[in-house]
């Protein structure tokens, strides 16, 4: 686990396009393979323009998990403009991007 002033070991980046009946179970399973892992991460979810409720279950993922972090962006600008601003955004040693 990892606090907002410390730099994490792991950073995982993903981008999200109405994703929301997915958001939970896939976040519960990334938990659990985490937690395992037994070292500190961030987890960056990239809304691309989502047009159901995928923003705001990641808002409520970031408030439970204090490893997830949430990026917006305005609209939808593709799957690479999603991966560039989780790049971008990524504090951790190891960058693994997931699609």
């Amino acid at each position: 686990m990892t606090t907002s002033d410390q730099k994490p070991e792991l950073s995982l980046f993903l981008p999200v396009l109405d994703e929301e009946d997915n958001l939970r179970p896939m976040h519960s399973k990334r938990k659990v393979a985490l937690d395992a892992l037994g070292k500190s991460a961030e987890v960056i979810y990239v809304d691309d323009g989502s047009t159901d409720k995928s923003l705001a279950i990641l808002k409520e993922l970031a408030a439970e998990d204090s490893r997830v972090r949430v990026i917006s962006l305005r609209r939808n600008y593709g799957q690479t403009a999603a991966m560039s601003a989780g790049i971008d955004a990524a504090r951790g040693d190891i960058l693994i991007p997931m699609d």
